[in-house]
């Protein structure tokens, strides 16, 4: 067991000071769920999105360490209105099972939520569903299959690196 184990997790938003210490845990994350993971990406998308009025990161903070984060960003559409996404969610395997992932998904959609978001969606990896059942975990916070299908364009001159599949 960590050391951050044995403390109390406070969950908080994100600062630019955060950026730093939050890049390893994203790539373990995105490594954990297949994603490739390219720490200048990470931190400079982070960065971005700390310091953006559309978007949140929040961060579970044991002691000194950072344990785990979720983000979450708004946009606006004819179908939904504002709607939001749930970007991330990530808590290290050493501090899972203690509610962390349901405290920060949480924090994401009372954002949301407050920021007058109709809808609320979210993507889960096959490798992610695989390992962790993701699934379940979303239903018990109200969310449901769309049966929609997700794909991906990069922009061009920007294959692969805004972190999405090339």
């Amino acid at each position: 067991m960590t050391a951050e184990a044995n403390r109390p997790v406070i969950i908080r938003r994100a600062e630019a000071t955060d950026v730093e210490r939050l890049t390893p845990l994203y790539v373990a994350f995105f490594e954990e769920d297949g994603i490739p993971a390219c720490a200048a990406t990470i931190r400079r998308n982070l960065a971005r999105m700390v310091g953006d009025a559309r978007a949140c990161v929040f961060v579970a903070e044991a002691g000194d360490a950072l344990v785990g984060v979720s983000s979450g960003a708004l946009t606006v559409g004819v179908e939904f209105g504002c709607a939001a996404e749930v970007d991330d969610l990530y808590v290290a395997p050493g501090m899972r099972g203690r509610g962390l992932a349901k405290r920060l998904a949480s924090a994401v959609l009372d954002w949301a939520e407050s920021r007058g978001a109709s809808e609320i969606l979210l993507v889960i990896t096959p490798e992610a569903e695989e390992a962790q059942a993701l699934t379940r975990f979303y239903e018990k916070l109200g969310f449901k299959d769309s049966r929609r299908i997700l794909m991906y364009r990069n922009a061009p001159g920007l294959a692969g690196g805004g972190g999405q599949p090339a």
